[in-house]
C-alpha cells in the first residue's frame, strides 16, 4: 500500500500518497507521519474504517459546474446582491472564522471600493465553503446551496 490516512474516530479525515520513491518519513514531520497509518489505494476523505479494519468508500463528492473563466469582476454591490436576503442574514450571523473572514475580505472590498476578482482561488474557495454542510467532512457552514456557487461566482443577482 502506497496510501496513509489519518483516521479519527474511524473516519479518513486525510489521505496522503508520497510521491514516487519517497516514503512517509521523507515527505512528512516524524510527529504528523505518526498520525497516518497504510490504507488501500482506493480509500478517500471521509471513507470510513471499522475495528476490524474493513473499510467504506466515502461517496464521491457531488462539485457544481464549473463557471466558464474568466468570469468579470464584481463590484461590492454586485456581490453582495448575488446572495439571497437569507444568506447575507447567515453570513453576518456566522461565528465561524472562515465565515467571518469572507465577510471581512467583502468589508475591505467596500471600503477601498476595489471588486473582487471571482477568477481567484481564494474567492472560489471562499464560496464553496459557504456550500459545505456541518455533516461534511470537513464540515462547512451550510449556507448556501452548492448549486449557488456559480451563481454567486458569476454575480447573478437575487
Amino acid at each position: 500500500m502506497s496510501k496513509f490516512a489519518r483516521i479519527e474516530n474511524g473516519v479518513a479525515i486525510e489521505v496522503f500518497s508520497p510521491p514516487d520513491g519517497f516514503t512517509l518519513a521523507d515527505c512528512l514531520h516524524e510527529e504528523v507521519a505518526a498520525l497516518f497509518s497504510a490504507c488501500p489505494d482506493n480509500v478517500t476523505a471521509g471513507s470510513t474504517v471499522d475495528a476490524k479494519g474493513k473499510w467504506t468508500l466515502a461517496a464521491a463528492p457531488v462539485l457544481p459546474v464549473a463557471p466558464t473563466l474568466p468570469l468579470p469582476l464584481l463590484t461590492p454591490m454586485t456581490l453582495y446582491m448575488a446572495f439571497t436576503p437569507a444568506e447575507r442574514v447567515a453570513i453576518k450571523a456566522s461565528k465561524d472564522p472562515m465565515v467571518t473572514e469572507f465577510w471581512a475580505m467583502y468589508q475591505l472590498s467596500v471600503q477601498l471600493d476595489k471588486p473582487t476578482d471571482p477568477n481567484l482561488v481564494s474567492v472560489q474557495e471562499a464560496i464553496a465553503y459557504l456550500a459545505q454542510k456541518p455533516t461534511d467532512t470537513p464540515p462547512g457552514p451550510g449556507i448556501i446551496l452548492p448549486a449557488r456557487i456559480s451563481q454567486i461566482l458569476a454575480g447573478i443577482p437575487q
